[in-house]
This record gives C-alpha cells, structure tokens and sequence, in this order.
C-alpha cells in the first residue's frame, strides 16, 4: 500500500509546480512580482498568487472531496453506482445556490452561496429523511428510492427557473458556467467559501473511516459490534453534505467523479477504507488537477472540468452497468 502512496505523491510533486508555471505571463516576471507582494514592495496583482495559487487550492479539495464522498457512498449503499447524488444532495445545493445567483445576494454576501449549498444539501437529506419515514420503514433502500424521486423533482424545478429567466442573458451564462464546472477565475474568496466546509468534511469521514467498514458489513452485523448505526450513518450524510457543498460553491457541478474514482481505487487497493479513504483524498486531487492542467495544456477553452469528468463518467457509467446487472442476476 505505501507504494500507491509513493506513487501518488510523485505525481502530485510534478503535477503541483506544472500548475503553478504555466500561463500567458513568463515565470520570471510572474516570480518577481510574487516575491516583490510577499516581501511588501508592491500590491499590484499578480497572477502566481491571485490566480493560480488559489485555483489549485480548490481543484485539490475538490478531487479530495467528490473522490471521499463517493467512497463513503458506496460503501453506506453497497453499490459500486452510488454517489453523491443517489440522494438528491447535489441538487438541493445546487437549487439553492441557483436561487442565490437569481436574486444577487452573492453580489452583496459572498458566503451566501456555500451557505446556501450546505443549507440545500442538508434540507434535502432531512426531508428526504422525513418523506422515508412517513412512508414506512427507514432503510437504505427506501433512502435511495426517495432520493431518486426527490432529485428528479428538484433538477425540474431548476430547469422552469431557468427557462422563466431566459430573457436574462447574463444571468443565464453565469449560471451556466457555474453549473458546467468551470475553474475560470478562481480566487481566494473561492478558497475561503470552500475550505472550511471540506476540512470539516474529511475529518469526520477520516474519523469514521473504521466504522464505515462496518457498516460495510451489513446493519445487524455492525449493531451486533456496538455500531450506533443510524447516528454514525447521519454523521457521515452530513459530512458527505459538508463535502458536496464546497464543491459546488466553489467549482460548480462536476458529475459522475465521485463515482468513477473510488470504484476504480476499490479495484486496485481493496476496499478497506481505512486506506481507501487517504487513496481517495490524494489521488482526487491529483486527477482533477491533471485533467485542469490538460485542458489549460491543450488550450481547449471550450471545454470545462465538468464537462470532461461528465463524458468520461459516462462513458464508465455504461461500461459499468452490464456488470453489476449480471452480478445481480446471478446473487438472485
């Protein structure tokens, strides 16, 4: 296992300084008016620490983030396809932010909007909660199925707010480029919205990583350990909320990465958590830095982070299906 971590770091060691030195401005110049702002000389902008700095900053706790609540997400639901938006968490955050940018409060409140993520995230695990228990039994698999219903309806609801305003060209783009996953003009503010939720986030994930291989077990068998399962299970939604939030108010929707990324971890390292998990954090963050670093690279401006990491998730999506469908067949 220590070699995967070996590995890993290698990459990140390399893909780091690459990040950081290109760009239309040559280094040197970038370098001097870095050293002349850190050393008080001059307060002009620069784009080494107003620009590329705080971008990595959030592609790597957004990796680190999609790639540890995937993880978490399958191993809660036992299925290889879960992820965080099998609950319907990405969109109630996403609604809400979208009703943010509608009525400007970003313009005046910057931390409006991963309040408003974390608040759509967490409203919607709670209703969903609610919707499961007046229907019955609470288990995972009314979970999902409320989850499927509620996030369908929340993604309809989004869509009719976004045709209504239409005629709003400049809305539409900004919430367009949002809702694409774009890493332009990232800064420091981006930086602060998101941070602190993701810090929070991993740590309880980290913190519960032992439990979650228990539950990985099944719920009798993890009761019969001394696992408080429905606390710890809420714990981690939360944290899976906490994580998911920062992402999107900081980067935006970038589909189908925290489901493609641990199922490929899981493959090679195992599924023990307890180094799926710190695989997951660094390793996200690598290949989202890469795939930023590629698209920069390559000067394919039409393209976003959430575009490619959507049709390469896709792609693996339908590569994906027809196993687990013959594996279910042949359980049954």
């Amino acid at each position: 296992m220590k070699k995967y971590f070996v590995y890993l770091f290698t990459i990140l060691l390399a893909v780091v300084p690459l990040t950081l030195v290109m760009g239309d401005t040559p280094w040197d110049i970038v370098w001097k008016g870095a050293m002349d702002r850190l050393f008080g000389n001059s307060q002009q902008w620069n784009p080494l620490l107003d620009e590329r700095l705080p971008r990595l900053i959030v592609i790597l706790c957004s990796g680190a983030s999609l790639g540890v609540s995937g993880a978490v997400m399958q191993s809660l639901f036992h299925n290889p396809l879960a992820s965080p938006s099998v609950l319907g968490v990405s969109c109630g955050g996403s609604l809400f932010v979208v009703v943010t940018i509608i009525f400007g409060w970003h313009l005046h409140y910057p931390y409006s909007i991963p309040i408003a993520a974390f608040s759509g995230c967490l409203l919607t695990l709670l209703l969903i909660y609610m919707l499961t228990r007046y229907s019955g039994e609470v288990n995972l698999y009314n979970l999902i199925l409320t989850g499927v219903a509620l996030s369908t309806l929340l993604v309809a609801v989004q869509g009719a707010i976004m045709y209504a305003l239409r005629d709003r060209w400049q809305l539409i783009q900004t919430i367009t480029e949002w809702v694409s996953g774009s890493t332009v003009d990232r800064s420091w503010k981006h930086v602060h919205m998101q941070l602190p939720l993701t810090l929070v986030g991993l740590f309880g994930c980290w913190n519960y990583r032992h439990e979650i291989n228990i539950l990985a077990l099944g719920e009798e068998e993890a009761n019969s350990l001394g696992v408080d399962v429905l606390k710890v299970r809420w714990r981690l939604f939360l944290c899976v909320s906490l994580l998911t939030a920062g992402t999107i108010a900081a980067v935006g929707f970038i589909s189908f990465f925290g489901l493609v990324l641990p199922h490929i971890l899981r493959k090679i390292c195992g599924p023990d958590n307890r180094k799926l998990i710190p695989l997951c954090m660094l390793s996200g963050g690598i290949a989202l830095a890469v795939m930023d670093f590629t698209l920069r690279f390559f000067e394919l401006n039409s393209f976003s982070l959430g575009n490619i990491s959507a049709i390469i998730g896709g792609i693996f999506f339908l590569i994906l299906l027809p196993q687990v469908q013959r594996k279910a067949v042949q359980s049954c």
